[in-house]
């Protein structure tokens, strides 16, 4: 149902509340960090004061707490530390939403001898645009202003050229291409002149641009198979015997026929893993699978051909569910019941023995392609960096003088950790510990639990 007593004037006012209301967010966000870095108690090494180390360990709790990445909370900082007065009360106030404020602070960085009529003028004309506009609208204005300063700041700019990806909702992802803007305009006649050639093709103009810029950065002829990726598949679903979801790994999920229509032009090559200690996890002779003659814990299958499918395999739904349901249950328990709930305290993944490997503190290229697939990011909670891109850390720390006494290399005791969480780690800012099932447990330095499992 609609008010029909709404005006333009209560929706321009709820929209400056909703606006004012983030602000007061990003400013507290900013100030716990700030109170919190100065926190005698986090200590680095030798128990001196370490200031970054402190503000690393706050960000980490702020992006956390609100489900934002670290890098958010680290640009919100930037932000209000850099923000000239004028452009802070205007966002403090709600009129300028936060991609505005953002803008408004990175155009005029470094802007010489910036007057307030001047910084009246960028804030209006950017609380008049769409969040698209605003930053043409402030460059004509600097321009302006100072038309030699904008010339060179516009060349030095042209050296931060970046591409960056994005994950979507539903499977999907955004490519993103930072430069010049006449290069930019560039590629964009190519894509779009590429498209126009498909005009018979009956999708819409939005897809067949996406395929144009597909083909021309790939390579590809269109409608064949140009892609390399990995993706993680359960053997019964790829033989069509059930519907569990495969991973693509570093992105996420993809539904089974979706996998399987991959899998048919795709190069196979399964993972072993060696069954667990029978001290600890007795082996089901029907299902788990025999233990590598060679001694590894992880080894490789020979690769089969495109269009290969296993004709057995176990059921990984049942699985998958039960470790969904054991989070669940984790979730619910007080902080001295998950401590009770490490799995193999030793760092030893159940192993009596230490299998081939095990010993050495870099994994095998077998056990590092295990452990990426099960964990497709960095386990730390809502880091999105991909796991193959990450170190990997050993949950219980390798002991380099007595390996056979530290944790060993195995899959039970690995996690991919990005450099920015595994030094929250290493400085005992924030602990992680296995869990069974897989499940890693996170605790940060004020004792609140997160739990990341395999396949998040």
């Amino acid at each position: 149902m609609y008010d029909a007593t709404v005006s333009v004037d209560v929706l321009v006012s709820a929209k400056v509340d909703a606006q004012a209301s983030f602000a007061r967010t990003v400013a507290a966000s900013c100030s716990y960090v700030h109170e919190e870095s100065r926190r005698p108690a986090v200590l680095g090494p030798g128990g001196v004061f370490d200031a970054d180390a402190a503000e690393a360990c706050a960000v980490a709790e702020v992006a956390s707490a609100l489900s934002v990445s670290t890098g958010t909370v680290t640009e919100w900082l930037f932000l209000i530390r850099t923000a000239r007065p004028a452009v802070q009360e205007a966002f403090a106030a709600g009129r300028l939403a936060y991609a505005a404020f953002r803008t408004v602070c990175r155009s005029l960085a470094g802007v010489p001898n910036a007057t307030e009529a001047l910084l009246q003028r960028v804030i209006a004309a950017a609380s008049r645009c769409t969040p698209g506009a605003v930053a043409a609208a402030i460059d004509r204005i600097l321009a302006e202003f100072d038309a030699e300063w904008h010339r060179v700041v516009r060349e030095r700019a042209a050296l931060e050229r970046a591409a960056t990806v994005r994950k979507l909702p539903r499977g999907e992802a955004e490519l993103i291409l930072r430069g010049p803007a006449e290069k930019v305009a560039g590629m964009w006649r190519n894509i779009a002149a590429a498209a126009a050639r498909g005009v018979t093709d009956p999708t819409s103009l939005r897809a067949r641009l996406f395929d144009a810029a597909h083909a021309l950065l790939t390579g590809a002829v269109p409608n064949e198979p140009a892609n390399h990726a990995v993706i993680v598949l359960d053997a019964a679903t790829a033989a069509g015997l059930a519907g569990e979801p495969g991973h693509l790994v570093g992105w996420g999920p993809v539904p089974a026929d979706a996998a399987r229509r991959i899998a048919e032009d795709a190069t196979w090559q399964a993972l072993i893993t060696a069954a667990q200690d029978s001290e600890h996890h007795p082996p089901d002779p029907e299902h788990d699978p025999p233990v590598p003659v060679d001694g590894r814990e992880v080894r490789r299958t020979r690769r089969m051909p495109a269009g290969w499918t296993p004709t057995t395999g176990k059921l990984g739904s049942t699985k998958a569910r039960k470790v969904r349901e054991q989070v669940e249950y984790l979730r619910t328990l007080p902080p001295s019941a998950l401590d009770r709930a490490v799995d193999n305290p030793d760092g030893h993944g159940g192993f009596a023995v230490p299998p081939d490997g095990a010993l050495a503190y870099r994994p095998s290229e077998a056990v590092a392609a295990l452990v990426t697939a099960l964990y497709s990011t960095c386990v730390h909670p809502g880091c999105a960096v991909p796991s193959e891109d990450c170190d990997l850390d050993h949950v219980v720390p390798f002991d380099h003088t007595e390996p056979r006494k530290g944790g060993w290399t195995v899959t039970g005791n690995l996690e991919p950790l990005c450099r920015r969480h595994h030094g929250l780690k290493t400085r005992r800012q924030w602990h992680y510990r296995m869990l069974r099932d897989g499940i890693v447990h996170i605790r940060d330095s004020h004792g609140n639990d997160y739990l990341t499992a395999p396949g998040e």
